[in-house]
Order: C-alpha cells, then structure tokens, then sequence
C-alpha cells in the first residue's frame, strides 16, 4: 500500500483505465502464443513443456526449501489442532460448564468468526508487514488465546472461554491466509502444488494430534483435562513463531517493497544457486516477478468493489469467483460438522462408550482425511488440479449419501464406515484445491485482496454450517441434513467441470495469461471452432 500512496489521487482513475488496457493486452498478446504451442490444454503440461520451470538439476536446494514449507506448513497444523481439539474438549466443558446447546455452538463458532473477520482484513498486514512476519504474529496471539482459554474458572469461565477462542480465531484467520501464499511465492512451478498441499497434510495432522492427546488428558479429572487440552496448543505455536525466525522473506514480497537486489538473493538461495550459476528459467522466474510488479504500480490502488464491478476487470473476476466457490463448496460439504462435533455425532449413532471412546473413535475418522491428503500430495503435479478436484467431490457425495443412509437406517456401524469413506474422498482432492487454486490463480497486484476475500469466505460459510449444523439436525434430522449437504456437493460439480482450469504446471504468470486467454470468446465459438482451449473445454 506504500506504492498506492505515492499515486495521485486526482489521477488514478485514468491511470486505472489506460493501465488496465495495457494489462489486458499484454496479458492477451502472451495468451496468444501460448495459445498456438499448447492449443487444447487436454492434459496437465509437464514440467519440461513450459520454458519458466525450474529443472529439478537447479534446485539444488531442495533440503532447504522443504524446510521452509514445512515451517510455514505449521500455520496449518495450529488450525487443525484448534478444530481437533474442540471436538474433543467440548464433550467435557460442555458438562462442566452447564452450557446448553446454543452455548456451544456460539463457543466454536466464534473462534471461526473471529477469523473471518481477520483474514478478511489480513491482506493489509500481509502487504505491509509481508508474510513472515504476519505468520509470526498470528503465532504469538495463538499462545495468547490458548493460555487465556486454560485459566477459564469462576463465575466468568464461559466468558474467559470465548474471549481466548476469538483471540486464537484471529490467529488462525491470518495464519490461514499467509501460510499457503508464502509457500506458493518461494516454491518452484513443479513443485508449488506439492508443497502447497504440505499445508493441507498439516491442518489434518493438527487434527489427528488433538484427537490422540485429547484421548490420553481424557482420563485427567474432568474439571481440568479440557483446559489442558486448550492449553497445549501454545507449543505449536511456539514452535512457528522460533522456525520463522530462521527463514527469508518472501522474494514476491521484497520486490513488491522495492527490495529487488535482496529479493534476488533470497530467490537464488531458495532455488540453492549462486548468482553466477544461476540458469536461465530461475532469471525468468526473477524477470517475471519484476514484471509482475511493473504492471502491479498501476494497478494497486484498485479496489476490491471495483474488481467485482468494472468490466475491464472480468479477468480477475473470473478467478475470484472461482477461488471464493472453492472455499465455500469445501465448507458447505460439511466437512467441519464433522471436525467440530465428530464425537457427538457418533454416540448420535448408537454406538455404545464412554466419554473417552466417544474420542478416540474420532482418531481413525481424522486419520482416513490425512491418509487422502498424503494420496494428493502425491498425485496433484502429475494428475492435474481439475481431474483431482472433480474426482474428489464425486467421492464425495457417495460418502455423504451413505452418512445420511446410515442414520436413516439406524446403522452406526455403517455411518462410522461412510464417514471415514467421506473424510478419505474429501482428503483426495476436495480438501487441498481450494488452498491450491487461490494461492496460484490471481495476479500480483491483486493477490493480497483476492486471497484475504477468498479466505474470508471459507471462514464466513465455515462459520455459518457449525453455527446451523445442531440446529439442522434437530429439525431435519441428521439423515436429511447430510442428504442435503449430498445435494450441494453434486450440484456444485457441475459447476466446477465448466468453470476449472488445468493449471498444473504453470508458472504464476503463465497462469494469468491462461485465465486472460479465454475473456473475449464465448463456448459456442470455441466448440465449434475446435480452436484454443477454454476452462471449459479443458477436460471435455
């Protein structure tokens, strides 16, 4: 936002609009060429087809750089152990505390609203603070609010709970939103969905580590077991505002500050070159940062309202209403009915235990979704981002049926059997393309607006299926809730097959002019021409 301040204010508007044409036709122009070497985008290019790719001979540092996405990764695993954890520890302060039905839905809900809230205005931090530095606030604010939700006694204990729940909330709302955009803007172009995906593994591994250890403290005295549970979540977070301490700033980042000889230096020792060794595809990648940001000076002042409202913007419009769709079909599958009330959900089967087997029957339930995301981790470079993402919500909505056929068939056995059939199918793909897609689809000078909205979005519908979802299944019971939630999943693939792009492969850059390639063409045309490719041609 610095650069946007140094732009006169009486001027901008014509600026915008002889900047966006300019963008528009260089966009178009590279679109065009691509168009003519690749002309289909039948199947996910491989690494050697696009010029800008890193060999895997260059990345000499491959070492460092999984260490770096490991570290950034553990934003993730502080959410899902924030998510694991709640399903555990509710099943005792619920009791505890005497909180009714309500009480319990607001306790989770406002850790989710809380961070809503924050990743919708994250995007200033991470412009103005850059990404490493967010990420180690939202650490420290992590520590803050599990240490305040363990000393939750007294008259204003359920108070106390809440205030520590939207203070840790406010961490994972920005965490959430830093972590897979600082991987994605250090990782190579072959190796950015695998290491995105490294995100995903870690929110699920969060959620199983909450799951085991919320089992062991559930032996612990009831009055204070669940406080411990809360509590522990400050060393995760310890650990990543100490690992961030050691890594580099984001070279996206430093050239967006004007820092472009240390952003240089930081892209070479990532890529583990030297400058005088450094190959041609990493100086491109280099050039094709700087160029991003020649173009992003003009454009920065733009607003998110005007991205939604102007035409010249339809481009971008495309992407984030892509991007926003992801986040929320992935909530409004019911994927955290499950993460936030997995134990009441299945002694609501009949299934007969204890408070702790009530726990500890979530552990395999969490390690099948974990078991999915590994599967992804593997594939989603060679498979593609589009075949994995359509074959995951099939999956999908076979496994939500038979949730909802087992509770209406009084069979717990085969609910606990369609949940983990559920939870592997939206590991595979479902869980991972939304933080995938929306670090990689948006251009420079609009990615910290476009991913804080997109997040934003996951964590507003988020909060609105865990807010409603007791409520539902009181009403509708619980076999036509998760038939509901079977409707929305097969009505929203169908959308997906029309709008998704293949974007495996692809530098950043080339993915804008992927998504600038399709704006001036309807798909009647395309189909009947049989000429360039389309989003919706991609697969067809």
């Amino acid at each position: 936002d610095n650069q946007a301040s140094k732009i006169d204010s009486r001027t901008s508007s014509t600026m915008t609009s002889q900047a966006s044409s300019s963008y528009q036709q260089q966009k178009t122009s590279a679109s065009r060429l691509q168009a003519e070497s690749n002309p289909l985008m039948l199947e996910p290019p491989s690494p050697s087809s696009s010029p800008s790719l890193v060999p895997s001979g260059e990345t000499k540092n491959k070492a460092f750089l999984m260490k770096l996405s490991l570290i950034a990764s553990m934003s993730g695993l502080l959410f899902g152990y924030d998510t694991g954890v709640v399903s555990g520890a509710v099943v005792f302060f619920r009791p505890d505390m005497g909180l009714s039905a309500f009480a319990v839905e607001v306790a989770v809900a406002s850790t989710i609203l809380a961070a809503a809230v924050s990743a919708w205005f994250g995007h200033h931090a991470l412009d103005i603070y850059g990404r490493k530095q967010t990420l180690i606030y939202a650490s420290i604010a992590f520590i803050i609010g599990s240490l305040i939700m363990s000393i939750a006694w007294g008259p204003a204990d359920y108070i106390i709970l809440v205030t520590g729940r939207i203070l840790v909330g406010f961490a994972i709302g920005l965490a959430s939103e830093a972590g897979p955009l600082y991987i994605s803007e250090c990782a190579p172009p072959d190796m950015r969905g695998s290491l995105t995906t490294l995100f995903n593994i870690a929110v699920v591994a969060g959620q199983v580590f909450a799951s085991i250890l919320c089992g062991l403290l559930s032996y612990l005295p009831e009055s204070y077991n669940w406080r411990l549970m809360l509590a522990f979540g400050a060393v995760p977070a310890l650990a990543q505002a100490f690992g961030f301490s050691m890594l580099p700033l984001s070279p996206t980042w430093l050239v967006f500050q004007g820092r472009e000889e240390e952003a240089k230096q930081v892209l070479y020792k990532i890529r583990g070159v030297d400058q005088e060794d450094a190959g041609d595809s990493v100086k491109k990648e280099y050039q094709d940062i700087v160029q991003e940001h020649e173009i992003a000076k003009t454009h920065q002042h733009v607003s998110l309202t005007e991205l939604w409202t102007k035409r010249e913007h339809s481009v971008i419009r495309r992407g984030m209403i892509l991007g926003c769709s992801l986040w929320a079909i992935s909530q409004l599958a019911g994927i955290n009915t499950i993460m936030y009330y997995g134990a009441s959900i299945v002694r609501s089967t009949g299934i007969e235990g204890g408070r702790s087997f009530d726990i500890w029957i979530t552990v395999p339930l969490m390690s099948m979704q974990l078991v999915g995301i590994i599967c992804c981790y593997k594939t989603i470079d060679t498979t593609g981002r589009r075949a994995t993402l359509l074959m995951s919500m099939g999956m999908v909505s076979v496994g939500l049926f038979l949730i909802g056929l087992g509770f209406m068939l009084e069979s717990g056995y085969l609910t606990v059997f369609a949940m983990c059939f559920y939870l592997f199918s939206f590991g595979l793909g479902l869980s991972t393309m939304p933080y995938t897609m929306n670090s990689e689809i948006y251009p420079m000078e609009y990615r910290g607006k476009c991913v804080a909205q997109s997040t934003a979005v996951f964590w507003v519908v988020n909060f609105f299926v865990s807010l409603t979802f007791l409520t539902l299944a009181r009403i509708l019971g619980h076999h036509n809730t998760f038939f509901l939630y079977t409707t929305i999943v097969v009505a929203s693939s169908l959308y997906f097959y029309h709008e998704m792009p293949e974007t495996t492969g692809l530098s950043l850059n080339e993915i804008q002019e992927l998504l600038a390639q399709d704006e001036s063409m309807s798909v009647a045309s395309v189909r009947s021409l049989g000429k360039d490719a389309t989003w919706k041609d991609s697969m067809d």
